[in-house]
Parts: C-alpha cells; structure tokens; sequence
C-alpha cells in the first residue's frame, strides 16, 4: 500500500486545531467545552464540504468507515430480525454493520468478473423480512445500482451505497452516492482521501439523518443543517441521551485532515487517472502474460481505489467473501449472531453459498493505483504482481 500524501495543507490544518484548543467535536452547549458552540468546528466544516461535494443536504463525520456503515443501517430504522442483503464479495466491516443493528445480513452473488452485485441474485435471496441491500462500488467500479435501487423502490426497501472505495466515480454523470437512501465513505489510510481513519454519512432524508447522528453520538441529538432538536422536558434529569448510541465522533484532528485531503480529492483523481492508463498500456504489451482486462463502463466515469484485473483460475488474490471469515462460520454453526439474534432457516454461511463469488475470487488480482506513486514505483509493482503468472 502506499503511502498518502500530506504536506503543508494539511500541517497547517492541524496546526490550525492545534492552536484552537479544541480537539474534540463536542455535542453542543454544555457538555463540557468553551468550544462547543464554536461555528469554525473543522468537523462542521467537512459535513458542509461533503455535502456539497456531493450535492446531498445531510452529511454527518465520523471516527472510521466502519461507523459511517453503521450510520447508514441504524439511519433506516430497521428493527431486529430484519434482513439486509449484501454483495457476497465485499469487506467484512460491511455486513458487520448489519449485524450491530441487530439486523441479519442475507448474501447475494455477484458478478464473477467484477465481483459487484448482481440484479437477478439479488432477486435470489429475497424474503418476507427483506428490508434494505447494500450495493458496494468494489475497486470504485460502478454497481448497478440503478437496476437495484429500482427494484428497491417497487418491493419497499431501502438502499444503501457503501463509496468506500469510489469517491468519485459517476454514473451517467451523478456520483456515486446520490442513487439510494443513504451512502458511506471511508477516510481509512488507503483511501482516495484520508485522515488515517475516519468516514462520513450522507442521505437526503432529514429522519435518515438524525437517527443516524443519535446512533453515532450516544443519543445526544447534535443535529445540523437547519434540523430541530427536541427540547429537554422541564424537570428532566441527565444530559440529554434521547436515545441509544454509540460514541462515533469524529475527533477535530481527523476532521481538519480530511477537510484538506477533500480540497485536494481532483487533483489525487487526475493522478490516479493517469496511473490507469500506464497500466491499461502496460497490461496491453503484456502479450506473454495470461491476464485479461475487466469489461468496460462506457456509461460510467470510474475513479479507482485499485484496478483489478483477471488472472488464470486459482491464482487470484481476493480474499474478502465475507461468509467465509471465521466470524460468520461460527454463527452458521450456531444458528445464531452474536448477540443472540436466531438464524432464520434459510440464511445460510455454507462454504458454496455464493459460487460465482468464490469462482471471482479466485481469478482477480488488483493493483495500487494510489495517487501518491511514482510511474517507476507502479512498474515496479505491475512487474511483482505478474511475476508469477
């Protein structure tokens, strides 16, 4: 993995919160901070910059992409025992989020040359407790999420766009982001921008939106955007937790990094673009190597995470199917989740149960395409990762 790239933009953000005193968000007036009223808040800030990055009106940061998946699920207002589909190729912190809403995650097959959702396997798995399907844009490639949230909206699900790895591919020239009811971006260190970690939540429903910000901040409705927050009852004891939630917050250090590393996010992008097309030329004169490229996105402007590609059967590299990680084995066994949640019968965690995800697996391999390489640095490791093919 490369390394990110941090300079005099961001020393000076963090200089900047350094000589605030405020390093912490805070939720508001009185709980324990001068600063809690401060309109300058770097985490403010970056909620506003997302937002109108990506030209949705609720934007809400958090302490890592793993709790922006959560934000996203607990922002539905599911119940537990409700089932939540999800890609069967995918980061585990993906399904894991389902889990902590006391949710069941339900694995659909993907394609086996991309490894992102497929429609009709969506269609697969679908039950009576079905409520809402992640569609993740793997690599930053473009799920079809058009075709799903279309099928969402006539059964009455809701979707969730996990961007993790897409900040700023384009769908017909709309970002990725703004097709389903809720979406999540990760700031972990190897993303296209990034505050060592950290994640943002966004969705254009305002009640998405605020049971999302009590998930993510122990219940303290520290709401934003023109939203109301509920007065406190006269006589009412304690400080205010209307309901349950964790502590997600993201800290003003992280904010003030991320909020830098997103005024830089074209200019990472152009590089990253540039990258792709060394490799698109590299892979093309590799006449005496076994590879094949991905099918093309003529409908999409993709912005890569890492560009993947396809290798003989068996010498692939992907690892992340989910059902199969010792965490999910377990509860097949047990027919339950971890906290306790039954199984329903046809849920299953069975090595097998996504073919065409295993058989993907097994015959692609990416390469870094982060923006802070070299040419000399991506030869060399488009020499190692062809080295024994």
């Amino acid at each position: 993995m490369a390394d990110p790239k941090f300079g005099q933009i961001e020393e000076a953000a963090l200089s900047d919160v350094l000589a605030s005193g405020r390093l912490w968000r805070g939720n508001g007036v009185g709980w324990g901070s001068r600063h809690d009223s401060a309109a300058d808040a770097a985490a403010d800030r970056l909620e506003d910059a997302f937002a109108r990055w990506l030209g949705l009106p609720y934007a809400h940061a958090v302490n890592s992409g793993t709790s922006a998946n959560e934000a996203a699920i607990a922002g539905l207002g599911l119940e537990p025992g409700d089932e939540v589909i999800c890609p069967a190729a995918c980061p585990a912190f993906v399904p894991f989020a389902v889990l902590a809403a006391g949710c069941v995650p339900v694995f659909a097959d993907v394609h086996p040359e991309t490894l992102l959702l497929a429609p009709d396997a969506v269609e697969g798995v679908v039950s009576a407790r079905t409520r809402a399907v992640v569609v993740v844009h793997l690599w930053g490639l473009p799920a079809p999420v058009v075709e799903i949230t279309a099928m969402a909206r006539r059964l009455g699900w809701k979707v969730v766009e996990d961007c993790a790895q897409a900040f700023g591919t384009l769908i017909g020239g709309r970002p990725v982001g703004t097709f389903g009811d809720a979406c999540c971006f990760s700031l972990q260190q190897s993303k296209h921008i990034t505050s060592g970690e950290g994640g943002v939540f966004a969705t254009t429903d305002p009640d998405t939106y605020t049971r999302a910000v009590l998930y993510s901040s122990a219940g303290v409705p520290h709401f934003r955007f023109g939203l109301p927050v509920p007065a406190k009852r006269p006589g009412s004891v304690g400080r205010g937790h209307i309901g349950f939630g964790h502590n997600h917050r993201i800290s003003e250090m992280q904010a003030a990094i991320a909020l830098a590393q997103l005024s830089q996010l074209d200019e990472f992008n152009r590089r990253r673009a540039e990258l792709v097309a060394l490799i698109e030329l590299e892979l093309a004169r590799r006449d005496d190597v076994p590879i094949r490229r991905l099918q093309a996105f003529p409908e999409a402007s993709v912005s890569y995470w890492r560009y993947p590609f396809i290798v003989p059967a068996g010498r692939g590299s992907f690892q992340e199917i989910p059902y199969l990680e010792p965490a999910f084995q377990r509860m097949d066994r047990e027919r339950r989740t971890p906290f306790g949640l039954p199984l329903p019968k046809h849920v299953t965690y069975a090595p097998g149960a996504c073919p065409q995800a295993e058989r993907g697996a097994s015959q692609i391999r990416a390469l870094s395409v982060h923006h802070s390489l070299t040419d000399g640095e991506l030869s060399a490791s488009i020499d190692a990762i062809l080295a024994d093919l």
